[in-house]
This record gives C-alpha cells, structure tokens and sequence, in this order.
C-alpha cells in the first residue's frame, strides 16, 4: 500500500511542486521503480546525515535551479551511508564519502558517476546533460580515471594489458 502511495505521489510530484526539497526518496528500490515507471533518469545523491544530499555540494546547499530539474525531469533519491542499511549499496555504487550516481531513463545503464563533492556549477551542468529526454548512452561518465599500464617489467614485448582506476 505505501509502494503504491509513494508511486502516486511521484506521479503527482511534477505538477504539485517544483521544490526538490520536498520529493527526496530514501528508497533506492522504490526511486528505481518511480524512474522506470516515469521514464526519468534516477538521481542518487549519497552523503551522511538527515541533510547529507547537500554534503556533496562545495556551497552546501542546492540553488533554486538545481531544485527545479530535479523535481521537472528525475526521480532522486538519498542514501545515508551512515546508516548500515545503506552501506553495501554505497559501497557497491563506488561512493567513498559523498557522491552522485545517475541512470539513463530505462534505470538500466549508468550514465554518470562522480565520487566526491562538485560545484553548484558542475551539478546543474549534469543534470541538464542526463535530464535531456533526447540523450541517449552508451558509457558511463565519470570523474575518476584510468590508466593503461604497458609496462611490462621489461624483457618480452607486453602480450597483456592492465587497466587502473585512480
């Protein structure tokens, strides 16, 4: 009964208010359900504490336009990496500290990834890119990089290679 609560509310969400503040999910099942159904990218913010969504900001909290793509075009969600429920998940997201993780529409595929915190900026740049309905991924974006390594601890030419995430 409250699934089907919750799924209605995030129905009604768009039309009702435009204040992401008021819209946050703390279920990732649920927020995955929603997107798919709405056939919006999820937003998964993660941090720490009851305000932790806004940890992942450098200004620490969210601008009036941050506010309305979130509510106009996602389904977000928190996860509190404090709390031992979450912890696996964010382990398992590749979140260290605070973090965003955003699907593509299908909630199939993830379309960008950052670990850390970012600029007021640098989110609303995100969330215009991935909110587009028109987009469509192949990869993943991220903030962390790799590294092909072809050293081969000399000898023999490399008949292998290795990738590192930094």
């Amino acid at each position: 009964m409250y699934t089907s609560l919750l799924s209605l509310s995030w129905l009604l969400a768009p039309v009702v208010a435009a204040d992401a503040t008021s819209g946050w999910q703390t279920g990732y099942s649920a927020a995955l359900e929603a997107g798919q159904k709405q056939r919006r990218p999820v937003a998964v913010f993660v941090g720490s504490g009851s305000k932790g969504q806004a940890t992942l900001l450098k200004e620490g909290q969210f601008s009036a336009e941050t506010q309305k793509m979130l509510a106009d075009k996602y389904v977000f969600v928190y996860l509190d990496r404090s709390q031992p429920g979450n912890q696996r998940l964010v382990s398992d997201l590749g979140i260290t500290s605070a973090g965003l993780v955003i699907s593509d529409r299908t909630g199939n595929f993830q379309a960008f990834h950052h670990n850390g915190n970012l600029s007021q900026t640098d989110l609303a740049q995100h969330l215009r890119r991935f909110g587009d309905p028109n987009l469509v991924m192949n990869n993943t974006v991220s903030n962390t990089s790799s590294r092909i390594s072809y050293y081969n601890g000399g000898g023999q030419p490399a008949t292998s290679f290795r990738t590192v995430n930094c």
